[in-house]
């Protein structure tokens, strides 16, 4: 693998300074917010001090999606007509949701590119003259034409990958020489397969990043290093939300993701709305007036540090990245889980090349087992040993025919949940 380039290092942020810095632009973006913007009146008040802001009321996606249920297509959560805004994408509904539109003016277009190009792409070594290859299909989901923009900002060539198969966006980035793949880990993963398929050794191209959203695979460190190994590549992560943003990146230590704290405010909550080191993160974003949200609760499941990186970034650190989804969590016989743990142990075995975690409900008793895609006639003991070991229950392993398990260039729904 090509050595790791380190971020530019940065003087460490004051605590205080930052929660001035919060402050300041919280009630400056809120004073337009609470004239116009018939959502948040009707929940916010004005915030003259973090007391007030410990206050205000904690924000759904359910609470969203019934505001736009109620008020279609875009809900009340609207600071300005609608001729301000210039950009709408929507969520992918991978959760069964129905899609959150949302919409952005230009100024907060223009925050989103900014924090590509001036903290997710440095942080991972991205510079002028790069090629960055997008596989994506460029629809309605957001993260990649944000990328897609804060590249040009950077000054690197960006390309599209949009209405290609997977084996022409495989030949795509060798002929045009890419020197960084944007994707998901799991999409990055299954282009490396259909390259080997095609006899084509992608560990000898021009690629030395793959950078990667959508799902936390790039945080796990056996998918980490199983992307590492087929792309002889330096893997990074970054974490975002349609609605909410642009909110972290990995950096040359990958173990875990700096929060962009610059941007937005952070809160760790406990199961009782209690401020903790490990919980659910909060967030409340700073550059997004036109559509904004206050203490978001974003479904993810941190655990946070305020120890210095080497990297030199000033920002907190989620310690491992986003270590699962709060309702994403499932019980084998007692012991709490999550997919990321699952995936962790399964990258390790390269026999497997898919999987997903099928959890039923037998007689109101939980019964969880791995449905796995393996290569030829590649044995699971094994695999069901390392995960009994690692988390100390057993979880049964099933061999299904290759090209059973949903695949898609857009995030991976890694449980599959069956009522009997």
């Amino acid at each position: 693998m090509r050595p790791l380039r380190s971020a530019a290092a940065r003087p460490r942020t004051d605590p205080d300074e930052l929660r001035d810095l919060h402050l300041r632009k919280l009630r400056a973006g809120l004073a337009e917010v609470l004239k116009t913007n018939a959502f948040w009146r009707s929940r916010l008040t004005e915030v003259r001090s973090w007391g007030d802001f410990e206050r205000l009321p904690l924000t759904t996606k359910a609470e969203l999606l019934a505001d736009q249920a109620s008020q279609p297509p875009y809900g009340t959560n609207l600071t300005f007509p609608l001729d301000r805004y210039v950009r709408l994408h929507q969520t992918s509904g991978s959760s069964g949701d129905h899609p959150l539109r949302w919409l952005d003016t230009a100024e907060s277009w223009d925050w989103w590119v900014r924090i590509w190009s001036e903290h997710v792409y440095p942080a991972a070594g991205v510079r002028a003259g790069d090629r960055i290859f997008f596989a994506f299909s460029f629809g309605p989901f957001i993260g990649f034409w944000s990328a897609f923009d804060g590249a040009e900002r950077r000054g690197a060539l960006a390309i599209s990958g949009g209405a290609m198969t997977s084996e022409q966006r495989v030949r795509t980035m060798l002929d045009l020489r890419a020197t960084v793949l944007m994707s998901t880990p799991t999409y990055a993963l299954r282009l490396a397969a259909v390259a080997r398929g095609l006899g084509i050794d992608l560990e000898s191209s021009e690629i030395r990043v793959t950078l990667h959203a959508g799902e936390p695979g790039a945080s796990i460190p056996a998918t980490r290093a199983a992307i590492e190994s087929a792309y002889s590549a330096a893997c990074f992560d970054h974490t975002g939300m349609t609605e909410l943003g642009p909110t972290g990146f990995s950096c040359s230590q990958r173990d875990g993701i700096h929060a962009i704290e610059s941007e937005f405010i952070f809160e760790v909550l406990d199961s009782a709305g209690r401020p903790a080191l490990e919980g659910e993160l909060v967030a409340t974003n700073l550059g997004r007036w036109g559509m904004p949200l206050v203490r978001y609760r974003t479904g993810d499941r941190v655990r946070v540090s305020r120890e210095p990186c080497s990297c030199g970034s000033p920002f907190l650190k989620l310690v491992g990245g986003i270590r699962g989804r709060v309702d994403d969590m499932f019980t084998v016989r007692g012991v709490n889980l999550y997919p990321s743990q699952v995936e962790d142990i399964v990258r390790a075995h390269p026999e497997v090349t898919e999987f997903v975690i099928e959890h039923r409900r037998v007689r109101e008793m939980d019964e969880v087992s791995l449905l796995v895609e393996v290569t030829g006639e590649g044995p699971t003991d094994r695999l069901e040993a390392d995960l009994r070991q690692a988390l100390g229950v057993r979880l049964g392993c099933r061999v299904v025919p290759t090209g059973t398990l949903p695949r898609s260039e857009l995030k991976s729904k890694r449980i599959v949940r069956v009522e009997e």
